[in-house]
């Protein structure tokens, strides 16, 4: 084997490696990556940080879940992968629902699918609000 044919066969055998791990971010099915567990976290609803919260309609992120407020003032909170290929899933306001931007899929209030490509729901986390403080946990 000369050196031109062997630098060949090397080059192929990188290339077919590449092929492999682009593809396989093309594959169907849902995320293996999980929600997150164990949540507990408070939010200090004075703060301008999580201003977005009081306006219905509003949403933001914080810890891995992304925490809404629907047209009616309630509050929700669910994780904020889409269970089909992890992008950050966005609230709609409007419609109280959660949209995923990068293949479609949309959620309900209550995390299920409405709408695929994903199949699973979004985890769903408890919200309590007392005062200006709104606690979101498992």
């Amino acid at each position: 084997m000369d050196r031109k044919e062997f630098l060949s066969i090397l080059g192929l055998g990188a290339a077919a490696v590449a092929c492999s791990y682009c593809l396989e971010g093309c594959k169907t099915g849902d995320n293996p990556v999980g929600p997150p567990t164990n949540v507990d976290f408070t939010l200090d609803l004075t703060n301008p940080a999580y201003s977005a919260l009081k306006a219905n309609g509003g949403y933001l992120y914080n810890a891995g879940v992304i925490v809404a407020r629907t047209s009616t003032g309630t509050y929700l909170a669910v994780s904020q992968a889409c269970t089909h290929a992890g992008a950050n899933v966005e609230f709609a306001g409007g419609s109280n629902q959660f949209q995923c931007p990068a293949h479609g899929s949309i959620f309900a209030s209550d995390g299920s699918v409405l709408r695929g490509p994903a199949s699973s729901p979004l985890a769903k986390y408890n919200t309590s609000l007392s005062g200006n403080s709104l606690r979101v946990y498992s």
